[in-house]
């Protein structure tokens, strides 16, 4: 067998990531879909490659936890059945509990191929994400699974360009980069923007949370002082057509289809979307009386809810807005006068 070359301390980190993750997720191996998730968390351009595709811990954890316990999960078997022993792969110091599947075998000895071609001491997490995304694999099937592209991440990775921007218009690009993890929001403590960052908690998952961190966003980039329905209307608006873009985000452990997000359906249906309320709302085009009551009364539990299963959804909150005397109301009635 060829000489083993050393993984480097990025690697090490994203090894003992993934043995945590197939144990997060019940596989009896290490494959490829964990080593790639171990990746987001390094730091330097494999990672930054990534993320710049959307590929972050929080959209890739968001697949993986979907597809825990799942018979039918993966269409790539990642060949677990050529499973092979941590240390006859990389030596007497690796973990001799862990085992990896023939392909995650395969992605980590093309990884020391590039490192010896690049004739360096050890291999580190841009040789390894070369070596993941050059097969047929989990970490490829992943990636598509959040639409990725495994070529654009190359490209990123080789100091291009990547894969075109894609069409979500520029308002929603800061709503996008926070669910992404990407971004964080201004008004949270320290410590509730590292959790929501740092540890891959997905708010596509819990609309009703996700809108009551947005709603004080809305306001703080429109530079309003006083937070009203009408901020809560946006980050309705805002969420769900973020959500239509990244689905893999929004399905997560979904109980039903057409519940999380049936706030921002309805105001979809009624003809209502974010770019028409923005106008709205910054042309000052509908004059507004008061809100009935503080906004912290509409958004409630759900915007303190940490729980997937149990948050209520969008649906709720766009009912009492419009069955309320609210800011909300006026404006979408102004919208639809006519329709």
């Amino acid at each position: 067998m060829t000489a083993f070359v050393e993984p480097d301390l990025s690697v090490t980190g994203v090894l003992g990531a993934a043995r945590g993750g197939a144990l997060a997720t019940d596989s009896e191996t290490v494959g490829t879909e964990h080593l790639l998730a171990g990746v987001t968390g390094t730091k330097g351009a494999a990672r930054d490659a990534l993320a710049a595709e959307g590929a972050t811990k929080t959209a890739l954890f968001a697949v993986l936890r979907d597809r825990a316990g799942r018979d039918d999960a993966w269409a790539n078997g990642d060949d677990a059945r050529n499973a092979i022993g941590a240390r006859e792969l990389l030596g007497d110091d690796a973990d001799r509990r862990v085992r990896f599947t023939g392909a995650a075998r395969d992605a980590l000895t093309t990884a020391m191929g590039h490192a010896r071609r690049d004739d360096a001491a050890s291999f580190d997490a841009a040789h390894l994400l070369c070596g993941l995304l050059e097969g047929e694999n989990r970490a490829v099937e992943l990636l598509s699974a959040c639409g990725v592209s495994p070529n654009a991440v190359l490209v990123r990775l080789d100091g291009g360009a990547g894969s075109p921007e894609d069409d979500l218009p520029p308002l929603l690009h800061a709503t996008r980069d926070v669910v992404l993890g990407r971004g964080h929001y201004r008004h949270l403590s320290f410590w509730k923007r590292w959790l929501v960052k740092n540890t891959g908690v997905n708010l596509a998952s819990r609309p009703a949370q996700w809108v009551g961190m947005e709603t004080y966003e809305q306001a703080h980039r429109l530079g309003d002082g006083v937070v009203g329905t009408e901020h809560v209307l946006l980050a309705v608006l805002a969420t769900h057509e973020v959500a239509l873009r990244y689905p893999h985000l929004a399905r997560e452990r979904a109980a039903g289809s057409g519940t999380r997000y049936s706030g921002g359906e309805r105001l979809a249906h009624l003809g209502v979307d974010y770019a028409s309320v923005h106008r709205a709302v910054t042309g000052n085009r509908v004059p507004l009386t008061d809100d009935a009551r503080p906004v912290a009364g509409y958004l409630g539990r759900g915007a303190a809810s940490g729980d997937a299963m149990t948050d209520p959804g969008t649906g709720p909150l766009v009912d009492t807005l419009l069955n309320e005397k609210t800011r909300a109301r006026q404006l979408v009635e102004a919208l639809t006068a006519g329709a």
